[in-house]
């Protein structure tokens, strides 16, 4: 499996975990804002990868 492959899986377990917490709800944003900027990090090393 590559490391994008990898990457790729982590984050979809991430994403299926994410919840909104009510004790701590900028949690929840804080989160969702991690998970977006890896996605966005993926999807540039495979555009420099493959394109």
């Amino acid at each position: 499996m590559t490391a994008p492959a990898r990457t790729a899986r982590q984050l979809a377990r991430d994403l299926s975990r994410l919840s909104p917490d009510w004790r701590d709800p900028e949690r929840f944003f804080l989160n969702r804002n991690e998970i977006e900027r890896a996605l966005q990090r993926l999807a540039k090393e495979l555009d420099n990868h493959h394109g």
